[in-house]
């Protein structure tokens, strides 16, 4: 079993976008973390025999989902890696993640097979979205913890705490307890991921660090985000002058602009490159 992997959920309309990202793990996977492609069903023979030194494998291998929405179902892919029985931890990358800098297994593991864990109070980002007229009470991620915490009974609601941006490190052990905690429930991950979406937009990344935070099922060792993330057009408008590759190879490992707006906007920007 490995201790870490890299592993990227994508699926054919994102080909461009992962062969991007693939292509930068290539170049900077010193430790030579191995790498598994997880793609829906009906686009496995697009993706077979695109990449070297990938492991390619079927959603359905995973698990079934039956949600259509495939912002959700995603959600419910990349929290159901641990049924696969391949690794203890993974970094969950999306199609539209670049890696800019060497990384190594150190970057990610505390200490033996213990993870670090993405999580603090997002200030930079909640002080963005206020100067871009988000009104960063109402973050996304805020209403995503109010409604998990309110679904898992959970009390203290001093402070919500931000365990991402994207990409995700997550222990499999952790999200096996997650498993066996919904089902006391009565709920499956997605059951429980859709009572969420009764009330506000859900996050698995919110799922997994809230029960985590409130049942200690490993040392809790927290670090900041991994990647740059972009999350909107005027938040790159606001920041473009500070974006120079040099300056956050020294800070991030990797580059996100989210694919929801990112797609023509990336190659009008890097198009003279």
């Amino acid at each position: 079993m490995h201790t870490l992997i890299l592993f990227i959920k994508s699926y054919r309309n994102d080909y461009s976008s992962v062969k991007k990202l693939i292509s930068s793990i290539y170049i900077f996977n010193k430790d030579n973390i191995p790498v598994y492609l997880s793609v829906n069903d009906e686009d496995y023979d697009f993706f077979k025999g695109k990449f070297e030194n990938v492991a390619l494998v079927k959603d359905s291998d995973i698990i079934s989902c039956t949600i259509q929405d495939p912002w959700r179902y995603q959600q419910v892919i990349k929290s159901s890696v641990h049924k696969l029985g391949i690794c203890k931890n993974y970094l969950c990358l999306d199609s539209d993640s670049e890696f800019i800098t060497n990384f190594y297994l150190k970057n990610f593991l505390y200490k033996n097979d213990v993870p670090y864990t993405v999580m603090h109070e997002s200030k930079f980002f909640l002080e963005m979205a206020e100067n871009i007229d988000i009104d960063s009470s109402q973050i996304f991620f805020k209403n995503a913890t109010r409604a998990t915490r309110q679904l898992m009974d959970i009390s203290d609601t001093e402070k919500i705490w931000d365990f991402g941006p994207s990409p995700y490190l997550w222990s499999t052990e952790v999200w096996l307890e997650i498993e066996e905690y919904l089902i006391r429930k009565n709920h499956t991950f997605e059951s429980f991921l859709m009572a969420v979406s009764d009330i506000t937009s859900p996050s698995e990344n919110v799922i997994y660090g809230e029960f985590l935070r409130t049942h200690k099922t490993m040392d809790i060792i927290p670090v900041g985000p991994f990647f740059k993330v972009y999350h909107f057009k005027k938040q790159y408008a606001l920041e473009q002058k500070f974006h120079k590759l040099e300056k956050l190879q020294k800070v991030y490992l990797g580059i996100i602009f989210q694919s929801n707006w990112k797609r023509s906007f990336f190659n009008k920007l890097f198009k003279k490159k």
